[in-house]
């Protein structure tokens, strides 16, 4: 999750990457930073690739308190 500066204020942006093909798979904006963009984000990466199994690593830099699975069955 990173910030984006505008005059209006601070947008939030939090985009999930396919390791092995280096993409984009899944991305989501917004006003709040909030586990709901996070889970936003993870999900339009599950509907882009449709995996049968996944691995997601976050290092959580200083937002280390989303304690909500990351883990989809």
């Amino acid at each position: 999750m990173t910030y984006v500066p505008t005059w209006a204020g601070f947008l939030y942006l939090v985009v999930v990457t396919d390791v092995y093909s280096r993409k984009v798979v899944g991305w989501a904006f917004g006003v709040n930073m909030t586990a709901d963009l996070v889970i936003a984000a993870l999900n339009m990466a599950l509907l882009t690739r449709k995996p049968e199994s996944v691995i997601h690593h976050s290092d959580q830099g200083s937002q280390g308190v989303f304690n909500r699975s990351s883990q989809h069955l």
